[in-house]
């Protein structure tokens, strides 16, 4: 069995958005948050699927904290794409996918108030919502040479996730941006050990309704993993999150906070065969730590992907 089909991945390595919640006390990118889904694409972070169309769906817990927050999500991130072969630029795939989040959150902030005897109280407020997130549409090529994986991949952010200035809770930052991505795989075909990495950076665009413009965002995913012939993959992997320029305008009341974490985790995945079709089950966790002015928190993905 050829060991790149084993590991398909729908999307390969792409860019997916991020749509979430969060409040202004966490500082950073304006909500403490990014549209990048951070370890999404890990392993395989270099790899781009064989032609054909692919699917995948996978779900995202994560718990934070930061002084005076908890936020606590769930998303169900569903991918679709398509990739053909092509004799552009040396042979590259080239494919193009979308991204659709359903996201269920709870956030909660402390509050003070006097009560009727003029003494200050504290308390804590508590409030939640669901529904579709901020959704994007991706453009990747990718080469393959022997145990070498390359890709670039290019997304477009879109919010249409349900906002609400108001709120401290949302669904979607209304944010547009786009991010540019790439990623490099070392697939040993003989032995099963693989080396990914990769490099991209989101570029935001104006929060029309705050005029906040949030700062650039720098992200690196990395992993190791070792591949079995019998279809299983075990390894590690993590990542690092970097604001790169300072956030600005006149809906700015924090100042030039960067935003900043890294975090690692163990990985496994399993390729099963249900009569001629291939499935990839997945799960990865996900330790914070170096965090700055962000929430710092554990992270799970689980996830099934394969070709229809």
């Amino acid at each position: 069995m050829d060991a790149r089909r084993t590991m398909l991945k729908v999307a390969g390595a792409a860019c997916a958005a991020v749509s979430l919640v969060g409040t202004q006390e966490t500082r950073a990118v304006e909500y403490g948050v990014g549209e990048y889904f951070l370890g999404l694409e890990i392993p395989m972070s270099g790899y781009i699927p064989p032609p054909g169309v692919f699917f995948k769906d996978s779900y995202y817990l994560y718990h934070g904290t930061s002084p005076g927050l908890n936020v606590q999500f769930v998303f169900n991130i569903a991918q679709a794409g398509y990739f053909i072969s092509t004799d552009l630029f040396g042979g590259a795939t080239v494919g193009i996918f979308a991204t659709v989040p359903y996201v269920g959150v709870e956030n909660s902030i402390p509050v003070s108030f006097r009560d009727s005897s003029g003494l200050t109280e504290t308390s804590r407020l508590n409030a939640g919502i669901s529904s579709i997130g901020d959704s994007d549409y991706s453009a990747v090529m990718g080469w393959h040479e022997g145990d070498n994986n390359w890709l670039v991949a290019l997304t477009a952010f879109t919010p249409t996730g349900n906002y609400n200035q108001n709120r401290f809770v949302q669904t979607g930052l209304n944010r547009p941006g786009i991010d540019i991505k790439g990623g490099y795989t070392f697939l040993s075909l003989r032995t099963g050990m693989e080396v990914s990495a990769a490099l991209g950076m989101t570029f935001n665009a104006l929060n029309t309704f705050t005029n906040y413009q949030s700062g650039t965002e720098l992200h690196f995913e990395w992993a190791l993993n070792q591949h079995f012939p019998v279809g299983l993959a075990v390894g590690v992997g993590g990542y690092f999150y970097q604001q790169v320029t300072n956030d600005y305008g006149l809906g700015d009341t924090v100042g030039p906070n960067k935003g900043r974490v890294a975090s690692v985790g163990p990985l496994l995945s399993y390729t099963l065969k249900v009569g001629d079709q291939e499935v990839n089950l997945s799960g990865r966790f996900f330790h914070e730590f170096a965090v700055q002015n962000k929430t710092r928190g554990d992270a799970i993905y689980t996830t099934l992907s394969f070709r229809l």
